[in-house]
């Protein structure tokens, strides 16, 4: 006789399951107690069942309906779901921990509260999803299609995200330092401010309009990566080395750039601004950049392109300027004592109101 909490599963299992099926042991185990650790329920239909926190750790469920099926709290680490149907699945606070959940379609999954630390999503589809508050240290999510998700509050400690989708995701005060490997990641638009990113190997990555404000990238790898108007406001980059990078029309105002690495990046009308003394712009792109009220005390603009830069009202104390195209540059207003012009392309520079002009302009 059934106990009365496993009532409603055992009626719903004997309805949906045909007899033949149902007289596996496997699928008895389950009716009768709720629990079926380590069974083989591959291929079976599990279709709208209520199966809250029923252990099924270690199950094979390979190929397994489990459309709207309620598995709040279920314990399923170290089961192996490949090709399961979780289509509209309640998967709150559930158990994966150690799961086999490669290639899985997981679309807008709610997976708040999951347990999925050492779990295999390698290649899975995890678009919309929301991963909120969730456990996902040493996961592999290599190739794995995060865009739109929401991962706000996870731990990602040691995961694996080369080849990684992130675009469009949410991935706000998330501390990713610790993130085993990017490789190849695509974080287009995603929402990182305040994320922590110090001493990643970002390089080559695409952050085309990535949120970045406040992010802190201290020591952060990213040559010759892709950061196409994204937005860093006050964003942390000392040290980083964003040689070759692509920040053209990026929005860096505020930000921290001391010792960081900036020779031949792309800054082609970016807009740069605050406390940027004695920073290295030697060979940059930065014709129509806007550096205008910076502090660029010491700064080295040696052989950069600075065609109709804005410099008004900067401090350009003892500022390199030696081989620099100035041609159309704004200086209106800026400080340009003991600056060093030798060898620069004036052409069409505006020097209006300011102080120690060079006095020869050709």
């Amino acid at each position: 006789m059934l106990r009365p909490v496993h009532i409603v599963i055992g009626a719903a299992l004997s309805a949906l399951l045909s007899p033949t099926f149902a007289e596996q042991p496997a699928l008895q185990q389950l009716t009768e107690s709720g629990r079926c650790p380590g069974c083989d329920l591959s291929g079976a239909n599990l279709s709208g069942m209520r199966l809250m926190s029923t252990d099924l750790s270690g199950a094979n469920l390979r190929g397994a309906n489990l459309r709207k099926t309620i598995l709040f709290r279920a314990n399923l680490s170290h089961a192996d779901l490949r090709e399961a149907n979780l289509e509209r699945a309640s998967l709150g606070r559930i158990n994966l921990a150690g799961a086999k959940l490669s290639g899985l379609d997981l679309s807008d999954a709610r997976l708040a509260h999951a347990d999925l630390h050492e779990a295999d999503l390698n290649n899975a589809t995890l678009a919309s999803a929301t991963l909120d508050h969730s456990d996902l240290r040493n996961t592999n999510l290599s190739g794995a299609d995060l865009s739109l998700s929401s991962l706000r509050n996870s731990r990602l400690d040691h995961a694996r995200l080369d080849g990684a989708v992130l675009h469009e995701a949410d991935l706000r005060q998330l501390d990713l330092s610790r993130v085993a490997s990017v490789v190849g990641a695509d974080f287009s638009a995603a929402r990182m401010d305040r994320t922590k990113l110090n001493g990643l190997d970002l390089s080559e990555t695409r952050l085309d309009s990535t949120h970045l404000s406040f992010a802190t990238l201290i020591a952060t790898n990213l040559r010759s990566a892709s950061l196409k108007a994204a937005t860093l406001r006050r964003a942390d980059l000392r040290d980083a080395d964003l040689r070759d990078a692509d920040l053209s029309n990026a929005i860096m105002k505020g930000a921290k750039l001391n010792g960081t690495q900036l020779l031949g990046a792309n800054l082609e009308g970016a807009v740069i601004g605050g406390n940027l003394v004695g920073a290295d712009f030697t060979k940059g792109r930065l014709s129509k950049a806007d550096m205008s009220s910076a502090n660029l005390k010491d700064a080295r603009f040696v052989e950069a392109d600075l065609r109709w830069t804005n410099f008004s009202n900067c401090n350009l104390y003892g500022a390199d300027f030696s081989g620099a195209d100035l041609s159309g540059a704004t200086f209106r207003g800026a400080n340009l004592r003991e600056a060093i012009f030798e060898g620069a392309t004036l052409t069409r520079a505006n020097f209006e109101d300011a102080r120690g002009a060079p006095s020869r302009r050709p």
